[in-house]
């Protein structure tokens, strides 16, 4: 069962005269894909934090505190 949901505002006049150029506006400007490897660095940061975590917390739990 789909149930589709439209709670989005509906433009008329000035607005939808901005808004309509701002998307052609935008839709205009060139496509840039993001470098191989990007989130990577966030990957390692991750990784990093949780094993942090780890480390620490199972140390608090095994002196009691």
């Amino acid at each position: 069962m789909n149930v589709e949901f439209k709670s989005g505002p509906i433009l008329t006049g000035e607005s939808a005269r901005c808004f309509l150029e701002e998307k052609a506006r935008v839709d205009s400007l060139p496509y840039r894909r993001l470098p191989e490897g990007f989130f990577d660095e966030f990957d390692r940061f991750m990784e990093r934090s949780e094993r942090y975590w780890r480390e620490h917390e199972a140390g608090e739990i095994q002196t009691g505190r």
